[in-house]
């Protein structure tokens, strides 16, 4: 794999280009989707003889995302062909119910990967109008339904993951003794791996919640949701990540995915 730097960055490719990985960037494009669609927001695909997921209060949880493999470029490694894979969150808590001490409790949200796709609609819900957020000023952070569309590339590690400290220290080291100002918010700016993606590194306004309570095996980043557009926002320009293991997602094990959103 390669890519095409910047020309400042250039002489750097021997350190950068062996970390290229694959990535799916998503685009969004705003209207209804059918139940089996990939999208944000919007109706999930969901059989009557499941029991819809909940937060601890009995409150019904929302859907945010849903990825149907069946239409998702076959690009990334390890990651399903088929199956739909779906990301909810409490719209009834003030931080989407995201566990600050334990990001992989699904208490407040919920993974849920359905391997088994059924194509008769009669035997799925149609009725979600329980799931709506009864009060008015309950805010979620996707505002509006969202189909998905996806475009193979290849990326390489973002600044903002914990283990750029060490693959990008040479490049910081010579950018800071040169004291050529504005060459660092450039580094950021040009691997710094914002938007929406299923793959690839990821972005955090904060830091990565992955160097610390031995969750570093988390490498792979699931999905990511960016504050990109008029109605997605994560407090105040943030973003939403969903990280799990290379071993877990082999095994379609969705059980422990790390959870995490942060903003400015």
């Amino acid at each position: 794999m390669t890519i095409q730097l910047p020309q400042e960055f250039e002489k750097y490719r021997s350190i950068i280009e062996p970390t290229l990985q694959p990535v799916l960037l998503i685009n969004t494009i705003e209207r209804p989707t059918s139940l089996f669609e990939s999208k944000f927001e919007g109706n999930p695909y969901f059989p009557l003889a499941m029991e819809y997921p909940k937060n601890a209060n009995g409150q019904p949880l929302k859907l945010l995302a849903q990825i149907n493999f069946a239409d998702v470029p076959k690009h990334l490694p390890h990651f399903p062909t088929e199956g739909i894979l779906q990301f909810y969150i409490d719209g009834y808590d003030d931080v989407f119910g995201m566990d600050f001490k334990d990001g992989q409790n699904q208490v407040g949200f919920r993974v849920i990967f359905h391997e088994e796709v059924m194509q008769d609609e009669s035997q799925l819900i149609q009725d979600f109008s329980f799931v709506k957020l009864e009060n008015e000023e309950l805010y979620f952070p996707v505002t509006k339904e969202m189909a998905l569309t996806f475009a193979p590339n290849v990326e390489p590690l973002s600044v903002n993951d914990f283990r750029s400290y060490d693959v990008y220290e040479a490049i910081w080291q010579e950018i800071d003794a040169a004291e050529q100002y504005g060459l660092d918010d450039k580094f950021y700016t040009s691997f710094g791996c914002m938007g929406h993606r299923i793959g690839g590194y990821p972005f955090f306004t904060q830091t990565d919640p992955r160097a610390y309570n031995d969750l570093s095996n988390s490498t792979v980043l699931l999905l990511q949701i960016d504050s990109v557009s008029d109605h997605i926002m994560w407090g105040d320009t943030g973003v939403g990540n969903f990280f799990i293991t290379e071993d877990e997602l082999k095994r379609k094990d969705f059980s422990k995915v790390l959870y995490n959103w942060d903003c400015c």
